[in-house]
């Protein structure tokens, strides 16, 4: 019940300061409308199942995809030095660059199942503020180049 009193307080005291004219007009609601008291409830609300150790699904759903992408992306990085080490060491350069074209292939194949995930979990997260951009494996993949 303090809960419902809570947020019931929140609301009107919202609304409140958002009126303004005469009293048979319709309410105006301060800083962009109900989308900024939403936004303001979404992180208020997270911010106290954070600090209780409480996780909503969708918040270990976005976790399991940062961790995935952090390993695809670390995979790639350890090909990509191991086709270095394998140039210098002046091994079959036609097979060390099969695997490095193989290990492109996959670490494509990787981001295209974490581009489906991700669409999902967007579907899940309750605002755009917890939602995740796809990622261009093309882009990573030059970024790992260009870091050489």
């Amino acid at each position: 019940m303090k809960w419902e009193d809570f947020f019931g307080w929140v609301f009107r005291g919202g609304l409140r300061r958002g009126t303004q004219g005469a009293a048979g007009a319709a309410p105006k609601l301060a800083r962009g409308g109900a989308d900024f008291i939403a936004g303001q409830v979404a992180r208020t609300t997270f911010r106290i199942f954070k600090n209780n150790l409480l996780a909503l699904p969708w918040i270990k759903d976005g976790e399991e995809l940062s961790a995935a992408l952090d390993g695809a992306r670390a995979d790639l990085l350890r090909s990509r030095n191991a086709y270095r080490e394998s140039i210098k060491s002046r091994r079959n350069t036609a097979r060390a660059e099969a695997d490095w074209r193989r290990a492109t292939e996959d670490f494509r194949r990787q981001v295209a199942g974490l581009n489906r995930r991700l669409a999902a979990y967007n579907l899940k997260a309750p605002s755009n503020t917890f939602r995740k951009s796809p990622v261009d494996a093309d882009r990573e993949i030059n970024r790992v180049l260009r870091d050489e």
